[in-house]
Parts: C-alpha cells; sequence; structure tokens
C-alpha cells in the first residue's frame, strides 16, 4: 500500500472564474509535432508509479530562465503524478489543497499518474520537449494507480517565451485532449472516481501564493477537457507577469 507524502497545512485557494463552452464541445488536440515516436519529443520517463525526471535544463528554451513567483529558475523536474516542479522532484500522489509549503508547482492535473499499463508510445507516456522559446510537457493517455487503464487522460503544460513579451514574461497554456478519471485507488479513489480528485493550477511554494483552476479537488475536474479561459474548449493559457501568473487573452 502507498503512504500519502509532503503533508502540509491546507489552506484552500479560491477558484479561477470560468468561461464554460458546450458540453458537446470537443477537447483540443494536443501538440504533436515534436519528434520522437509519439510525436512529444525524445525525452520520456519510464513506466512508474509515483517516479520523476531528473533535473531538466531548459535555459535553450530560456536562456534567462524564468521568473516565477519569488524564485527564477533554469530547470524542471516532471514529475509522474501530473506536474512539474522547480526545487526537487515531488512524489506525492494525492493532491494538497494550495498553496502549499517549500516547493513551488505548476500542475495541468496533479493526481495519482500510473503508467505501468504500459502501451508507449500509443499510451502512458509522459514525455518533455525542450527548444528556443518553448518547453512541452505531455501526459499522453496515462493511466490511474494501480495500473489501471480502462479510463485515460491526456494533458499538456507548453511554457512559452517571444519577442513581443515584456523581459521576465512568458506564458503557461494547459492543454486537456482526455478527460477520464480524477483520482486513484490510493487517494480513496475507484474506477477512476471519488475520493481526493486531482488539482489544477500554480503554487509558489510559500504557503501564502497560489491559483487553482475551476473544479480542482471535486469530480468537476474532469470539465477541463470542456471548459476554457480563453474561449476555446480544452485551452487554459496564463501570462506570468512579475512572476505571477495573470489571465492570458485570446490570441487571433
Amino acid at each position: 500500500m502507498k503512504h500519502a507524502r509532503w503533508m502540509v497545512v491546507p489552506v484552500v485557494a479560491a477558484a479561477l472564474s470560468a468561461g464554460v463552452v458546450p458540453r458537446e464541445a470537443a477537447a483540443v488536440d494536443l501538440i504533436a509535432d515534436l519528434g520522437g515516436p509519439a510525436g512529444f519529443g525524445t525525452h520520456f520517463l519510464a513506466e512508474n508509479d509515483d517516479s520523476s525526471s531528473g533535473e531538466i535544463d531548459i535555459s535553450r528554451g530560456f536562456p534567462g530562465g524564468l521568473r516565477y513567483f519569488a524564485g527564477t529558475y533554469r530547470s524542471i523536474f516532471v514529475n509522474n503524478n501530473g506536474n512539474i516542479t522547480f526545487r526537487g522532484a515531488v512524489g506525492q500522489f494525492t493532491p494538497t489543497p494550495f498553496p502549499i509549503a517549500d516547493q513551488p508547482m505548476i500542475a495541468p492535473f496533479w493526481a495519482d499518474v500510473d503508467t505501468r499499463g504500459g502501451g508507449r508510445p500509443g499510451r502512458n507516456g509522459v514525455w518533455w520537449d525542450v527548444r528556443p522559446g518553448q518547453v512541452v510537457i505531455t501526459w499522453h493517455n496515462v493511466g490511474y494507480f494501480g495500473s489501471h487503464v480502462d479510463r485515460l487522460n491526456s494533458f499538456q503544460i507548453v511554457l512559452r517565451g517571444g519577442s513581443e513579451m515584456d523581459e521576465g514574461q512568458f506564458e503557461v497554456e494547459f492543454r486537456y485532449a482526455r478527460c477520464e478519471w480524477t483520482t486513484g485507488d490510493a487517494s480513496g479513489g475507484s474506477g477512476g472516481r471519488g475520493g481526493t480528485p486531482a488539482q489544477a493550477g500554480f503554487d509558489a511554494g510559500n504557503r501564502r501564493d497560489s491559483r487553482v483552476l475551476p473544479g480542482s479537488r471535486t469530480a468537476a475536474v474532469l470539465r477541463l477537457c470542456r471548459t476554457s479561459n480563453v474561449s476555446e474548449p480544452g485551452v487554459w493559457r496564463f501570462l506570468i507577469t512579475n512572476g505571477r501568473p495573470m489571465r492570458s487573452p485570446a490570441r487571433e
């Protein structure tokens, strides 16, 4: 049996407002022109439960680093459980309500991802790609603990820079292509539902500053595939300005 880790003071942050789109709207496609066997890049995590990458240098994408809340970071850690962190790897599988302590995090879908059900490159792949002005991390058709593949989720983080942005700014885009499960068995779930569902959003790691997406830690988190803050179903986009996430206007 797994044991929860990284227990901290649970203070719930206010949810960001949502622009709801019709239920029948299709989820967005993932960015899949990055090379590698699945199109999501050539770097990946081995099949695992609760593991993480080593430290990933992102200076090729962002030579000056990423200013995120109070820190500037030139590397990230990709965690199997649906998030990236900046000061070290995190294996916690049940999401603690933001804000939490010590570990700045960007989480499109923090939940108990378990890729031991196999099937890569068609499923259970966690991939990343770093190139000038862009870092993409992909969880492609991933299952949930323990080794279940009856329901699958697909989502991405896209970090973007560009000449049109002011110094110190970057954009974070969450892309949700498939949303079928919320919870692993060790988080009180059964059949991928119930228990403590996934959380999505941003945390400064200082027990004070955070943003969460609507539906986090409830069954409604599955609606991220068909809702948006930029009128594009399955896309949530934020401009990080002075280290803080703000709603980003829709692109033309």
